[in-house]
This record gives structure tokens, C-alpha cells and sequence, in this order.
């Protein structure tokens, strides 16, 4: 965990500056990263960042993943967001600690403030060449100095070119513990008392409810802990579960396999692949659905008075993560508190989807960020820590849930099934001068994060931008339509997710192969 509040803090000796930075009286500073690590390095690269303004030897630069708490803000770690996100708030946070060290420095020294500054953890005072190391101030004064947010915007930060530690290739702070098998993944957790648990897989991948166990064959097995069966899912992840309980992860995969349940399988049971697709060309084909992403020009125009039209269909099947470390999670209630173990990309939505599991009040679950064998944005959704709390909740003990391969492949959120039409107007000039594109998918963020769905450009509805973005591409093209189709059957029977920063895995590629399409026809470069 990381301390509480101010006053905490000070007692405690340290300098906690904006939440983010904390240092000790030894000079040691711990940049709080509030981003998941997923083999990215965003930790080192944040510590940069601060590192770079604090003016302090790298050596003492130490970063942690804190547990969830209000005071972070939102938590989420998806769309390459992070580092251009974040550079300004660490820079200005480095910046704002080390004019508080300065004037402390400054203090201790007899001297203006406007005659010292720092570099390598030292505060210089330039007139007499006296110096204060950062671990000499912290260890002899408390630092209290707070800065307003009008404060911290008006400091001015180095410029490119000025640069000693940003953008140089560093070694990663996390590389060392990860060679020594000191780095603890979620898969890595272990707390007393806990029993693992092991899914018994639906029958359909969204939609099936377990009406009845038998778990007569499974008694026998030595370790055999018991088995949880949920019903309903009040967050909507999935809509029944059945976990297989054991002492040992073997103990509960032989129970898994030695138990009989009969469900319903829901709604989608003979839903396929085809069904997704045909969909999506219905809906392409009613030009009443969807709404407008891009109008330029005139397109109607452009396409009836081309000399050559083109028109291409494109489409993209289910696409799996395909994490190095299933999805895993440890739920565990004490004292009224429930903690959850397991790497996160969206801690604020771990936290509250768990407590709306339980029943309970957000504030009463903590999340403890763990390092993650990969992400690609698979971590963005709650269902290991869900399914593990729903299950100790009903056997009143921990337990660590753990995703078979086979079962992070079918119950991944997958990227959607898409379908794409595309067309393109060529003048008589040969110029493709028009091009009208539909794009149908599931909506991932529709269903995950609807705040961060867009307007559309008619007005008439709300866009899934990650969906969709890739359509609006930066080739001249004057009279350019494109409109953003929600695949309703992919959205009930394959609940889409987002997989690396979403739809340019298939715009990008539908624009692209269709440039060359036309260039061919034409018989041109």
C-alpha cells in the first residue's frame, strides 16, 4: 500500500509531493505508478519524466504500483494513452519537488532562492558554490509546500533538446526483479486459507445458466474443496458460472472434470461465425442504420458522376488476445474489506464492477496491482476478479481463479467479427476523387466504457470512435463518407473487447487494400 494522507506522511519523515512522488529522508524517490505494467516499461518511462525535472541521480529513482484508492484519480492503461497522458502531470510534479527542495535547500544554506538550483540531487547555491544534497534537506527538515493547480501550470518545463534522462534508453527499473523471479504477477498470489478455483466452461460464450450440479464423483477426490455456482451475474460480464473448488489447482481441475452440470445455454447456442457476418451485411445494405463518421464534399455527387467506379467487400473473423498469462485473479474478504489480486489496465472499473458483483459499496474493495504477462487491452475486463470474489463470497473462503489456455481463448472479449464495404469514384481525370466506406463491428466500447463513445457527424446518434477511427484517413480524397454500423448479434453472442488500440486492425487495412484495388483497375502505381 502507499500512505494515506498529508499529516500521515510528514510524521512518517517523508515528503510526499502531489500524491504522485514520495521521498524519504534518505533521498530515495518512489514515483507512484498508477498504470499497469503489461511488458511496456511505462513504469521506467514515467519515472522519467519526473526524474527529469526532480534533477536527481537516477540511482535513487524507485517506482511502485499502488493499491486503489480515490486519490489516485481515474485508473485505466489502454490506447497507447499512457506516457502522452501522463508527461506533462510527472514533469510538473518533478519540477514543482525540486522548487520545493530548492527553497528548503536555500533555507538551510542563508542564501536567496533565486541564486540556487539543482542537479544530481544536490541544490547548488551558485554565488558560493555551496551545496545541499536532497538527502541532507529531507533528513533535517519537513518539506510541507503544496502547490495549486494555477501553480503548477505555470512553471515552465525543459524543452526538447534539453533533455538528460528523457528519451535516453535506460535500463528498466523492473527488469532486474523480473530476471530473478522476484516480480510478482496475479498468478503469482497466494494468501492463507485460499482454495483455487477452476471454471467449468459454458456451453456458449455469452448467455448459458447453470440450473443444476452434481457433484457426487468429485467428493471423492482428495482436495476436493467444493463447488460455487452463481447463477446471475448482476454486472452483466457473463450470466452463470460454475467453479470447481480444491485445495490444490490439480484437486480442482480432476473436480472440474468429474462434475455433471446441466445448463441452459441461452439464447445464442446455434449462433456462428455466419450469423455475426450476415448481419452486418444486412445492416450495411439498410442505409438507414448506423450514423455518420466522416462527410466531406459531396459523395453522392463524386460517385454519380464518376467515369469509373470500384467496390470492394473486406472482412475481419474473431481475434484472440492471446495473453502469455491467462486471466487469473485472488479475491479475498477480511475484516469487511475485500481485496482483489490480479493484473489490471482499468483499476476504477475493477474496483467498482467487483463491488456491484458483491452487492457492496466500491469504497469497501481494494485492488492490488500486480505485473501482467501481457495485456493488448484483454485486461480491461473484470471477469477474473468477478468470478473469483462471486465465488469466495458464496464458499466463505479466498480463491485464486485461474483461466485454463483454452478457456482465455473462448471466453476471451475478442476483437469483433467486421464487415467492410467500400467504394470509390474515379473522375474523368483518373483521379479517385470519392470514396464512401461502411464499417460494421461490434462496439467494444459501447459495451465496456460508454462514456467514451463519440457524437456522430449528423447528430443523430453516439459512435464507437474505437470502432470506427482509421476510416477518417489522411489521404486526399475530397468527397469521403463514412458510417459507423453497431453489429447487434456480435455485440449479444461474442461480447467484443479491445485488442491493441482497436479498429486500425481493420480500417487501416480496408483503406490500404482498397487503394491498391483501384490503382489496379486503373493500371496505375
Amino acid at each position: 500500500g502507499v500512505v494515506g494522507g498529508a499529516r500521515e506522511t510528514l510524521a512518517a519523515g517523508t515528503f510526499d509531493h502531489q500524491v504522485f512522488l514520495t521521498m524519504d529522508p534518505s533521498g530515495i524517490a518512489t514515483v507512484h505508478i498508477t498504470k499497469a505494467e503489461l511488458g511496456q516499461h511505462v513504469g521506467t518511462a514515467l519515472a522519467q519524466a519526473v526524474a527529469e525535472e526532480l534533477e536527481v541521480d537516477w540511482n535513487d529513482v524507485r517506482i511502485d504500483y499502488p493499491d486503489t484508492a480515490e486519490k489516485w484519480g481515474f485508473m485505466i492503461t489502454g490506447g497507447s494513452w499512457s506516457v502522452n497522458w501522463t508527461f506533462d502531470r510527472n514533469s510538473r510534479i518533478g519540477a514543482s519537488a525540486r522548487i520545493a527542495l530548492i527553497e528548503a535547500g536555500a533555507r538551510m544554506m542563508g542564501v536567496p532562492v533565486a541564486q540556487c538550483s539543482a542537479s544530481n540531487s544536490k541544490v547548488i547555491d551558485s554565488v558560493s558554490g555551496v551545496t545541499k544534497s536532497y538527502s541532507q534537506i529531507l533528513s533535517t527538515t519537513t518539506i510541507d509546500r503544496t502547490f495549486s493547480e494555477d501553480e503548477m501550470k505555470a512553471i515552465s518545463l525543459k524543452k526538447f533538446g534539453e533533455y538528460k534522462i528523457v528519451g535516453k534508453s535506460i535500463p528498466a527499473l523492473d527488469i532486474p526483479d523480473k530476471i530473478t523471479g522476484l516480480a510478482k504477477y496475479g498468478i503469482d498470489c497466494f494468501v492463507p486459507n485460499m482454495v483455487y478455483g477452476r471454471l467449468i466452461t459454458q456451453p456458449t460464450r455469452f448467455g448459458a445458466v447453470p440450473l443444476s450440479v452434481d457433484d457426487s464423483a468429485a467428493k471423492s477426490i482428495d482436495g476436493y474443496a467444493g463447488v460455487a455456482v452463481i447463477k446471475e451475474d448482476p454486472t452483466g460480464v457473463n450470466t452463470g458460472y460454475v467453479v470447481a473448488l480444491g485445495e490444490t489447482y490439480w484437486a480442482a481441475e480432476k473436480a472440474a472434470a468429474a462434475m455433471n452440470v446441466t445448463w441452459d445455454a441461452g439464447p445464442n447456442a446455434n449462433t456462428s461465425s455466419a450469423d455475426i457476418v450476415q448481419t452486418a451485411k444486412d445492416a450495411i445494405a439498410d442505409e438507414a442504420q448506423g450514423f455518420t463518421w466522416v462527410l466531406e464534399g459531396d459523395p453522392d455527387g463524386g460517385m454519380s458522376s464518376a467515369k469509373t467506379t470500384v467496390e470492394a467487400e473486406y472482412q475481419t473473423s474473431l481475434g484472440y488476445h492471446g495473453l502469455m498469462e491467462p486471466i487469473n485473479a485472488v479475491a479475498m474478504e477480511s475484516g469487511g474489506i475485500w481485496h482483489i489480486y490480479t493484473g489490471s489496465q482499468f483499476q476504477t472499473r475493477f474496483v467498482g464492477m467487483t463491488a456491484a458483483a458483491l452487492g457492496i459499496d466500491a469504497a469497501n474493495v481494494i485492488h492490488h496491482q500486480t505485473y501482467s504477462g501481457t495485456g493488448f487491452g484483454r485486461r480491461l475486463e473484470p471477469d477474473g476478479p468477478i468470478i473469483a470474489a462471486l465465488a469466495s463470497q458464496q464458499i466463505g473462503r479466498p480463491v485464486k481463479l485461474i483461466y485454463t489456455r483454452e478457456q482465455d481463448l473462448g471466453f476471451d472479449f475478442h476483437q469483433s467479427h467486421t464487415v467492410q464495404r467500400v467504394k470509390g469514384g474515379v473522375n474523368a481525370d483518373g483521379q479517385l476523387d470519392t470514396i464512401s466506406h461502411d464499417v460494421c463491428s461490434g462496439w467494444a466500447t459501447k459495451r465496456m466504457a460508454p462514456g467514451f463513445l463519440a457524437d456522430s457527424i449528423d447528430k443523430k446518434g453516439k459512435i464507437d470512435q474505437f470502432s470506427t477511427n482509421g476510416s477518417d484517413h489522411w489521404y486526399n480524397i475530397p468527397n469521403h463518407y463514412v458510417r459507423s454500423i453497431e453489429n447487434t448479434t456480435a455485440m449479444s453472442a461474442a461480447p467484443p473487447g479491445q485488442l491493441r488500440a482497436v479498429a486500425p486492425t481493420w480500417t487501416w487495412w480496408a483503406n490500404e487494400s482498397f487503394i491498391d484495388e483501384v490503382a489496379h483497375k486503373l493500371g496505375k502505381d
